[in-house]
């Protein structure tokens, strides 16, 4: 059967429905009658929605919410599954539950419901091949049995599962079920395209037994101990009717009582929109355990509320779902705290990938395509995220506009045009495609977004040509290379900038020093890709547009040359995008060296260029200070967080008050991006040609650290940087793969060039 037809062969599953009232699941069933000996069979599924599957009552796979989030309106995951084992000659049973998901559900920073849709619908083939060689398939139709009147009442997999076991079906997955009562599917189609998935597994992983808490004010609250993205497994006895429930939170308040209060935004006064992650079950008669089947959520405690027994932890699981993506590089060190932020990046990376690399679990749980930028070579130093990013890009291009114009969010939900063109944001596949290469050396990572990037350095090259009336009193013609119209959210979550006070001054006019500095990276980044695929001419074109953009960044942002400005960013930016040079470049980081002293080196950064400080510190030979930075108790810092017990990174700075009471969310992986830092300079693990077939290996020790370990897993094998300071030597031990080259710099500057093996270094501090 051809995928045209697929595409006609949904069934819608509901009827007349009031789209403002959460709905239930919908429980499907088809018999199917086998006369013959199979020799292989295999079934496809997916659902506008997500769904769980099931041939004679066995699950279909382990996988959670599949068929995955893809931009619907473009196309659609599908997944196969072999069940030939699981049919018997007779009577069948191909089932199923379908629940809102990302398609129907809450998403987004303002739990927008119906955003793709408000009927799901679903799609299934089974084919077979039977043992005389002849085949047949069965596929979704109008004969396929449809309820909405099973336990399953609300399914909203970011606010509300309500689960009443009253209404269990029982035996529904079975031949003898009578379903007369269902109604019949309406045949129904998809216009996107159906794919195979592309992305990686979203499975069950960790489990936790909690600790029960009893608060001061008289509630019982279950301690996960880890900040994490899943659900609550739990068994209760009690009697028919009583409604229990379950909400996630992160934080305890800071008179230790349960709260979800972190989760209003800075500055914003209440939540925008419902983020519930609220379970409501109802009993039938005695013991019972319940799963979730779609809710998911960000959580480390857990309010339980009318609870008909003794609360007891063996009773409670907390299971961590997120994408499954293998990890493969370590860091350790002398510093225990370092340690303890390295493993909470790791978790905080484990609760946003899921199926699509969301901004935190708990509030938005969008694709916000700056936090993916920004943490991209962290997250490919410490796991291998191609396969899972991949998909999301692929997601990415397609959202691309007409005039070339590209989104902030992805999916982006059929989100306005004025969500779209924010420099930094927008820039981030670009951004994201040219780390892929570097670390995986494959040329399709840049060639499947080419075009799409060309596109939209067109769009800004059109839009450097607008005006912005606000700044009616600049003039000159570099302005014409200056971005200072469109929507651009800047540095953002800098320490001392309340966020929606910057997104207000975004509202009304942009930095342009940040826009432009993005534009030139944007560009710089098309030329290299340009050269990489063999494009002479277009890399010229990009690189003669992008010393214009410099200039412009000159003339507009520098004097004489020179970064004058109170704030951290403006050093690091032009740095750390290659705008200044020689003898300026050295004095804008000495200036930036001495406002982070002078800051008792407390970070000063925003989103964007904290990824960036401590590279920048350290390349111009201010490895003290950029330890200094990160070695920080004080808040702001990354340390400070850790200080004081926190499991995963947190969204802002700000993110627990003197007086103890918690501040926005407290799982983002974006401000983690400093791992990288860790991996690349502590350790001296990098790429010098895409895909690590050449290496160098140049630890930049500092601070307290007495010693390091640290191995990373490249797709060449496994590579291995571990130092340590003992009787005042310094000794390096290195791991190199097999047929890789490598250069091994000392901290005293003597160069070793090797190729695979095993090697070890030792050399006087007195040299240093």
């Amino acid at each position: 059967m051809n995928q045209i037809n697929w595409n006609r062969s949904f069934i819608e599953l509901e009827r007349e429905i009031d789209p403002k009232i959460e709905q239930p699941a919908v429980y499907i069933r088809k018999k199917v009658e086998i006369e013959k000996p199979i020799r292989q069979a295999s079934i496809w599924m997916t659902a506008l929605g997500v769904y769980t599957g099931y041939m004679n009552g066995t699950r279909l796979g382990n996988q959670r919410l599949t068929p995955g989030y893809t931009d619907y309106h473009y196309r659609l995951q599908f997944q196969k599954y072999d069940v030939t084992e699981l049919l018997n000659q007779g009577t069948n049973i191909i089932s199923a539950i379908v629940g809102d998901g990302w398609y129907r559900g809450c998403i987004d920073i303002g739990s927008i419901r119906n955003t793709y849709g408000t009927k799901t619908k679903f799609f299934a083939i089974l084919q077979l091949m039977y043992e005389d060689g002849s085949c047949e398939d069965i596929v979704t139709d109008e004969s396929w049995k449809v309820t909405s009147h099973g336990a399953l009442r609300e399914n909203n997999l970011k606010t509300i599962e309500r689960y009443d076991a009253t209404m269990e079906l029982e035996n529904w997955m079975k031949p003898e079920y009578d379903d007369a009562g269902w109604k019949n599917g309406i045949s129904s189609q998809y216009h996107g395209r159906l794919i195979l998935q592309e992305g990686e597994q979203v499975l069950c992983h960790e489990h936790f037994v909690p600790t029960v808490r009893h608060t001061p004010d008289g509630n019982t609250v279950l301690d996960m101990g880890q900040n994490f993205a899943g659900h609550v497994k739990f068994k209760v006895t009690g009697k028919s009717g009583i409604m229990v429930t379950l909400t996630m939170g992160e934080c305890l308040d800071e008179h230790g009582d349960f709260t979800m209060k972190n989760l209003v935004a800075e500055g914003a006064g209440s939540i925008s929109g419902a983020v519930g992650q609220r379970l409501e079950y109802i009993l039938k008669d005695g013991e019972q355990t319940y799963e979730p089947q779609f809710l998911i959520s960000g959580f480390r405690y857990v309010l339980l509320e009318n609870w008909p027994e003794e609360v007891k932890a063996e009773n409670f699981e907390g299971i961590a779902v997120y994408s499954q993506i293998p990890f493969v590089g370590n860091f350790t060190c002398s510093n225990e705290l370092v340690n303890k932020l390295v493993e909470n990046v790791r978790w905080s990376q484990k609760s946003n990938f899921v199926d699509i690399p969301g901004d935190c679990p708990t509030r938005e749980r969008s694709g916000w395509t700056a936090d993916m930028s920004v943490f991209s070579k962290t997250a490919c130093y410490i796991s291998n995220p191609r396969k899972f990013l991949k998909k999301w890009l692929n997601d990415y291009v397609l959202e691309q506009s007409e005039d070339g114009n590209l989104p902030y969010v992805i999916p982006c939900a059929g989100k306005p045009p004025a969500r779209r063109g924010c420099m930094g944001w927008s820039t981030a596949i670009a951004n994201i495609s040219e780390v892929l290469y570097q670390f995986y050396g494959e040329k399709e990572d840049l060639e499947s977004v080419y075009d799409c990037v060309k596109r939209f350095v067109t769009f800004n090259e059109n839009r450097a040509k607008k005006r912005n009336k606000l700044l009616f009193y600049k003039h000159g013609k570099h302005r014409k290379y200056i971005i200072e119209t469109g929507f651009h959210y800047g540095e953002w979550l800098e320490p001392g900038h309340p966020m929606y006070q910057d997104f207000f001054k975004a509202m009304l006019c942009p930095d342009t020093e940040f826009t432009t500095a993005w534009f030139y990276t944007l560009v710089t980044q098309t030329a290299h890709m340009a050269e990489v695929l063999g494009k002479e001419d277009e890399r010229k074109s990009y690189l003669e547009l992008a010393e214009n953009i410099k200039k412009a960044y000159d003339k507009e942002f520098l004097k004489n040359g020179r970064v004058k400005s109170k704030r951290q960013c403006r050093y690091v930016r032009p740095l750390a995008h290659g705008l200044l040079e020689g003898e300026l470049a050295k004095q804008a980081a000495a200036d930036l060296n001495e406002r982070c002293i002078a800051n008792d080196y407390r970070i000063g950064t925003g989103f964007h260029t904290t990824c960036k400080v401590l590279d920048v510190l350290s390349d111009y030979g201010y490895r003290d200070t950029a330890y200094g930075l990160l070695e920080n108790v004080k808040q702001p810092g990354w340390l400070y967080a850790v200080t004081k017990g926190a499991t995963t990174t947190w969204e802002s700075w700000d993110g627990l008050t003197e007086e103890g009471k918690p501040v926005d969310s407290h799982n983002h992986f974006a401000p983690g991006a400093v791992v990288s830092w860790l991996f690349e300079y502590c350790a001296g693990i990098r790429p010098l040609e895409p895909g690590f077939g050449k290496i160098r290996i140049q630890p930049v020790p500092g601070g307290s650290f007495t010693y390091v370990n640290c191995n990373y897993n490249s797709i060449k094998g496994e590579i291995v940087s571990n130092w340590k300071i003992y009787d005042n030597k310094f000794q390096l031990h290195v791991v190199v793969p097999e047929g890789v080259t490598a250069e091994i710099i000392m901290p005293g500057q003597t160069k070793y060039c090797v190729k695979g093996g095993d090697y070890t270094y030792e050399e006087s501090l007195s040299i240093w």
